[in-house]
């Protein structure tokens, strides 16, 4: 801690830490921190060896000696010190001062040196990486559990009392912790710590009905906040995978420990098995997929060693992501398909053959479903294999479906169906795309070559493949990666974070401010338009006037901007219009209010 002088002295005396600390041989070194009650002093016994001795003043009330909380703080001496386990913190060491006749005004207890805490970690979180921090919240659920064991409630988990020394993790401060069979806990106790309580904590008048699944709230919140470095509230906080999206499966285990009902909460018990099991699982998969991945061996010397290890392992959590997540592709609108450019990533013959038999099958099937809505009903005529025309187009498709056969025969029998039940001239048609390299290449080859993990893995499962079909079946692709360092953007995952997207944002408020500055009126996101709200019908006739003399001499522009009115509807003598952000209101309302040249 940065204190003056004058403050430390002012501790030293208030705290009798100098004549505590030589009672039992121990020499002062600074201050670690301190509060109402009591200061942490970092000290050196007697062998030199760095130790922290926590100084506690017995706790008074109107002049008394106040026991509920005299016993609070024994009960936390107690329990550090008799019980024995590796991530909670022990007591070496404690005593009373003075201790000697006189009442005693001081408790102090004396334990290994931690130099940092949780807190610390979450504010240099880029430092850990997440196999570390895995390892932290393995360790911390570790103790709430072996505490629970024990019939002991902690009640007050948050950060600053959770101690970190290189790869250790212990829980301190057990000094409001409801202890089995204990009465101390009172039906009106509060916690000063809001920031981590559970919803029933925060309730007056119920504090001895709370259970250990006020713990498991507050290590809900520790999760996610040691990867996003955010104190979740509510049920809108930002998720663990919106910044590794590889973790996705730790958002599950968060909103089970962050239930509001504290009786369909997890238990800790199932919360240390479930973070066990993620992260095993998870290690054995990265490990695997890592292990699977082509590296050539004339690689550029500027991808050293660290390099390439550094390229390994996110293209291993790229593509972990992309095969188990299961929201992939209801999240996909808001992905930025270009995330992690710097890796080119392909797929295996097999997939890649595979995805061209299936843009195949849907042509056919586009072909077939047209000529079943003809309006006179649909055509009964299709390919006849006993006509030599007829059958030359089947022996075009099976020659353009041999070109494509690291599948096997998969999708094989489906296509020749549609196809063979098409009319000749739609056969034709479908003939001339497939046998074209370019139309294959530009509509199928371009999107799974040396693309990025989004943009490939998204353009496969669009073509109806299942997700399964991606293990085992992507690789890095060396052409672009080469170029890591030079490409290396930290592109964000998200479409909205990305700069164009967010110059297209700011742009769009503009046209929004200058509308309702112009007529009045609120506007606000409703879904994925813009909701615009008038109280004055009368001005936005006016600008519905204004709007169709600016667009008459512009015969394509006056349609649209007719169609673009069309959008408002009248309720509650209310104008409500609701317009997409990027044709009406980025081109057709920015040319209406002179924002945008019409041409």
């Amino acid at each position: 801690m940065d204190l003056t002088d004058e403050h430390i002295d002012c501790l030293k005396n208030q705290f009798k830490i100098d004549e505590v600390l030589d009672s039992i041989d121990y020499s002062f070194v600074e201050i670690l921190g301190q509060g109402g009650q009591g200061v942490v002093v970092l000290t050196n016994d007697s062998t030199g060896m760095k130790k922290a001795v926590k100084i506690m003043k017995l706790p008074t009330s109107g002049g008394h000696a106040n026991t509920v909380k005299i016993e609070r703080l024994k009960n936390d001496i107690d329990f550090c010190s008799q019980f024995n386990h590796e991530n909670i913190i022990q007591y070496q060491l404690h005593g009373e001062y003075p201790n000697y006749g006189q009442r005693a005004k001081f408790l102090y207890a004396v334990m290994d040196y931690f130099p940092k805490n949780l807190r610390d970690v979450i504010g240099e979180s880029e430092s850990y990486s997440p196999q570390q921090r895995f390892n932290f919240l393995i360790q911390l659920s570790k103790a709430i559990s072996y505490a629970h064991n024990k019939g002991i409630i902690h009640r007050d988990i948050k950060p600053e009392n959770i101690l970190i020394k290189d790869n250790t993790l212990v829980l301190t401060d057990f000094g409001i912790a409801h202890f089995k069979d204990s009465n101390l806990t009172q039906d009106n106790d509060l916690l000063n710590n809001r920031n981590y309580l559970a919803p029933e904590q925060k309730n007056r008048g119920n504090a001895t009905t709370i259970t250990g699944a006020a713990d498991v709230f507050a290590l809900g919140l520790i999760i996610n906040e040691c990867f996003t470095k955010n104190n979740p509230h509510g049920n809108d906080y930002p998720l663990i995978s919106n910044y590794y999206p590889f973790l996705f499966e730790l958002d599950d285990l968060v909103e089970k420990c962050l239930n509001s009902d504290s009786k369909n909460r997890i238990s800790i018990n199932g919360v240390l098995s479930e973070i066990k099991n993620i992260y095993q699982n998870l290690k054995s998969k990265l490990d695997k997929i890592k292990n699977s991945f082509t590296v050539p061996d004339d690689l550029s010397e500027e991808l050293t060693h660290s390099i390439i290890n550094e390229i390994l392992d996110k293209a291993s959590q790229d593509v972990y992501f992309v095969t188990n997540d299961k929201k992939l592709m209801i999240n996909r609108k808001q992905y930025n398909l270009n995330y992690h450019w710097e890796i080119g990533y392909s797929v295996t013959p097999y997939l890649k053959d595979l995805t061209v038999r299936m843009h195949i099958l849907k042509l056919c099937q586009q072909k077939f479903s047209y000529e079943m809505n003809y309006e006179g009903g649909p055509s009964l005529d299709f390919l006849d294999l006993r006509n030599e025309s007829d059958l030359e187009l089947y022996q075009r498709l099976e020659a353009v479906l041999e070109k494509y056969n690291a599948c096997g025969d998969k999708l094989s029998g489906q296509i020749k169906k549609y196809f063979i039940g098409n009319l000749f001239y739609h056969a034709e048609e479908v003939l001339e795309f497939i046998e074209n390299e370019r139309y294959i290449f530009e509509r199928v080859l371009k999107n799974i070559e040396n693309a990025p993990i989004l943009w490939l893995s998204i353009f496969i499962l669009e073509q109806d493949l299942e997700q399964t079909e991606l293990i085992n079946n992507i690789d890095i692709c060396w052409d672009r990666t080469i170029s890591y360092l030079e490409n290396l953007d930290n592109s964000p995952l998200f479409e909205k974070e990305t700069a164009f997207q967010m110059a297209f944002e700011k742009n769009i408020e503009n046209i929004c401010q200058k509308l309702t500055n112009q007529l009045g009126g609120s506007y606000d996101l409703f879904e994925d338009k813009i909701r615009f709200i008038f109280d004055e019908p009368s001005q936005f006739e006016k600008l519905k006037e204004y709007g169709f003399q600016l667009a008459k001499p512009y015969y394509v522009f006056e349609g649209d901007v007719i169609d673009l009115f069309k959008k408002s509807r009248m309720i509650d003598k209310q104008i409500i219009w609701d317009l997409d952000k990027d044709w009406d209101i980025r081109i057709l309302l920015a040319k209406i209010l002179g924002l945008k040249k019409i041409k």
